[in-house]
């Protein structure tokens, strides 16, 4: 009877590791040329203007969101540097700037990460609001001739919760060749 015991609670155990080790299922985004992965249970809010596809991810009940700007020019590496100066650079400004007008004494660093498997520059904006740790951590790469800049924005206590997350986004992020579209067949 011992025996029988010891082998139902290997077999439950196994079972309870095997399904911790299974990663949930993700959502599939392509638009723009761009597409990735995000976890279930996040929502996402599109805004399109002529220039940028801009994405928000967000999870119900939660202070942490993702964001996903995808510009829509096409981009060649030597015309990064341009391309930061005419929008990265403002929108990190105006991360500082709402930081301060929230009342906090935003602190920046430069960080890097990858994206879709390219190394990343990034600006981590640390601050404290009402006494919570957190930060706007703002990455931009050149992916392929498509410029991406993704920011994580929350208290510290969620990314660290939330962070196979962001790495799913940041990880499956790939540009995705148009489908063309399919050509009427002559008639006879």
């Amino acid at each position: 009877m011992r025996l029988t015991f010891k082998l139902l609670l290997i077999i439950v155990l196994s079972c309870v590791f095997a399904s911790a080790q299974t990663t949930p299922e993700a959502q599939h985004f392509a638009k723009a040329g761009v597409a990735f992965d995000y976890p279930n249970g996040w929502t996402l809010e599109e805004s399109n203007s002529a220039d940028a596809l801009d994405l928000k991810l967000a999870r119900p009940n939660n202070d942490m969101l993702m964001q996903v700007f995808i510009h829509k020019g096409r981009t060649k590496p030597e015309q990064l540097a341009d391309a930061k100066k005419a929008f990265i650079e403002p929108y990190i400004n105006a991360t500082v700037k709402q930081f301060i007008a929230m009342g906090a004494t935003p602190k920046q660093s430069p960080d890097s990460s990858e994206i879709g498997g390219v190394k990343a520059e990034g600006v981590n904006i640390s601050a404290s609001l009402g006494g919570d740790p957190g930060a706007a951590k703002i990455y931009w790469v050149l992916l392929g001739d498509r410029v991406i800049v993704l920011t994580l924005f929350g208290p510290d206590r969620e990314t660290k919760k939330f962070a196979p997350a962001w790495d799913l986004v940041r990880t499956t992020m790939k540009l995705e060749e148009a489908k063309p579209e399919p050509s009427p067949s002559p008639t006879p």
